[in-house]
């Protein structure tokens, strides 16, 4: 777990704070205070190192001078710090890296336009899932439309400007009235009107400085500018005469709109140049904060609260934050302390769900077959999912989050009985029932499913058999891989051995049909069974034997961990389903 490196229950500011030309008032580093503790009564951090801090905007500097324009923000931010040492006896971070959670109020989200941004006014983007390759899978994962706790208010997703990924964010301000207002395209061009001489004289101003006042030095680089100035300009009054009759629509622009855009004769709307078709393909509005708010923002109270954090879904330690700010976050209780306050008067904060909330493990009764094989003494393993309802977790089996962020989980099939176990893109499924090592003669079988149209060269299945000297820490392996083929064509079978230590058995991997294994049906099942005998190695498909080796597990090694793998899933029929797993004592 980790959790918290320490537990504040803040009590309110004393005295008011100057940052540069703002001065945040007692009540406003007061509500610093509350976020950060609703943010500590609302998560636990697990698998992570936490700390809390109440924040208010950066101080201005040589390369952040357009933030003076920003409305007055301030908050709390929680830093769950991932890479870990310990340091005398105890757990420290070991780097500044990690995940953040925030609770801005007045907060202004998404990426700077910094050219057209000045001291006194900014303006930005908001890159969301149309700039990242394959976005309807990572759109589907971000979609807080259906989360009853968040869904009243403004939720939304924007790419990161440096790294990979987005982050989350809710917007929570008075009746959804957005303080964000998009330019239009009128606005957008008198804005560059204003923009262009201004660069001007800051270029050439650089440039002075550069040459140390030498005027006949600077003269070249003086006409460049010019040059370049005249250019702008006539780019512009182009851009104003096409889009003369259309001032009053909303401005579509770059992620990080740019002056240079102008340097040639592009289309600051378009994709192409301005005499171009028009195309508006991956561009996006271009914000300002509505002035009115903005001058509201230096009051006591919010005009707006901003909810930010980032993660990945196949990340348990980002889920579980990201699980427990939907969940466990009282983002109605945030809303009306600010903007209805009636409404909780004299009720203090309280999370929706415990941060040390466990899902039940639930056990359905286990079936007849189940029952009848385990009867059996020379079964050493079994199972069905008979125990396990439909919809949850394999109950005594692990698995890793797949990209979707969803871990291996039990279903039923239209048309095939019982329950099964579907990976997919799940790595590392393992029985954690299954304790010792594996008898030294045996034979594994289990029950294979793909769906209707599996994705032709999607990813195998792949079971291993394997020698662990410690937890992930393989010594020796025997992978069997299969995968289906397409329009009744056979699939296929790897077998992919690995005993470096034993010279002369089995290392060399090789490829074998799988016959009557497709995907041309509702469900295209079949069972694949693994025989080991002193050092022999069988593998059938159904009852039909594909190979065989007489020299290929040493006879004393005993093989003590078992798993299967499914690797990636790119399309919603890529996906396996197991069950009848079962291991006999030869």
């Amino acid at each position: 777990m980790i959790g918290w490196m320490k537990v504040y229950n803040f009590k309110g500011a004393k005295k008011p704070l100057q940052v540069d030309a703002k001065l945040y008032s007692v009540n406003q580093l007061s509500i610093c205070d509350t976020f950060a503790n609703w943010i500590q009564t609302s998560y636990i951090p697990k698998g992570g190192l936490g700390d809390v801090r109440r924040t208010a905007l950066e101080k201005l500097g040589l390369y952040n001078q357009n933030k003076a324009a920003l409305p007055q923000s301030y908050g709390a931010v929680a830093k769950i710090y991932t890479f870990l040492k310990y340091d005398k006896g105890k757990m420290v971070p070991e780097n500044n890296l990690g995940l953040n959670w925030s609770i801005m109020a007045n907060a202004v989200p998404g990426w700077e336009a910094s050219d057209i941004s000045s001291p006194t006014q900014y303006y930005f983007t908001m890159p969301s899932f149309e700039s990242e390759p394959g976005y309807e899978t990572q759109q589907k994962i971000h979609d807080l439309s259906t989360n009853s706790n968040v869904n009243p208010y403004i939720s939304f997703w924007v790419k990161n400007l440096e790294a990979g990924g987005g982050t989350d964010y809710v917007l929570l301000c008075k009746d959804n009235r957005s303080p964000f207002i998009q330019l239009k395209k009128g606005e957008y061009l008198r804005l560059l009107e204003q923009v262009i001489p201004r660069v001007y004289e800051i270029e050439k101003k650089k440039l002075y400085e550069r040459e140390q006042g030498d005027q006949k030095r600077a003269e070249p680089f003086v006409k460049i500018l010019d040059d370049k100035q005249r250019t702008r300009l006539a780019n512009l009054e182009r851009l104003k005469e096409k889009y003369k009759d259309r001032l009053a629509e909303i401005a579509l622009v770059n992620a990080q709109p740019s002056l240079t855009d102008l340097d040639t004769k592009r289309d600051v709307f378009s994709n192409g140049y301005i005499t171009d078709a028009e195309s508006t393909s991956g561009r996006m509005p271009v914000y300002k904060v509505d002035p009115a708010m903005a001058e509201l923002c230096k009051k006591d109270q919010p005009q707006w609260i901003l909810v930010s954090w980032w993660w990945s879904p196949n990340q348990p330690v980002e889920k579980h934050l990201h699980e427990s700010i939907v969940n466990n976050f009282n983002f109605g209780h945030l809303y009306n302390f600010f903007f209805a306050p009636e409404k909780v008067k004299g009720q203090p904060y309280k999370p929706l769900r415990s941060p040390t909330y466990k899902e039940a493990v639930v056990f359905t009764d286990e079936s007849e077959q189940s029952k009848k094989i385990k009867a059996d003494k020379t079964v050493f393993f079994f199972d069905d999912f008979s125990t396990t309802p439909v919809g949850k977790k394999p109950n005594g089996w692990s698995s890793k989050l797949n990209a979707e962020g969803k871990p291996c989980l039990v279903a039923m099939l239209d048309g095939e009985p019982g329950n099964w176990a579907e990976l997919k893109g799940n790595e590392s499924f393992v029985p954690t029932r299954l304790k010792g090592p594996l008898p030294q003669n045996f034979t594994i079988s289990y029950d294979v499913v793909v769906p209707q149209n599996f994705t032709w060269g999607g990813k195998p299945l792949a079971i291993r058999l394997s020698k662990e000297t410690s937890s992930e820490n393989t010594q020796s392996f025997l992978n069997v891989s299969i995968r289906p083929g397409f329009s009744g064509r056979e699939g296929e079978v790897e077998i992919e051995p690995k005993f470096p230590s034993t010279p002369g058995y089995l290392n060399t991997s090789k490829y074998f049909p799988a016959p009557g294994f497709s995907n041309n049906k509702k469900n295209n099942r079949i069972t694949v069974t693994i025989k080991k005998k002193e050092e022999d190695l069988q593998v059938f498909i159904d009852q039909r034997k594909i190979a065989e080796y007489n020299k290929a597990i040493p006879a004393g090694l005993l093989l003590n961990t078992l798993s299967f793998t499914h690797g990636r899933s790119d399309k919603e029929t890529e996906k396996y389903y197991v069950s009848n797993i079962k291991i006999i004592k030869e």
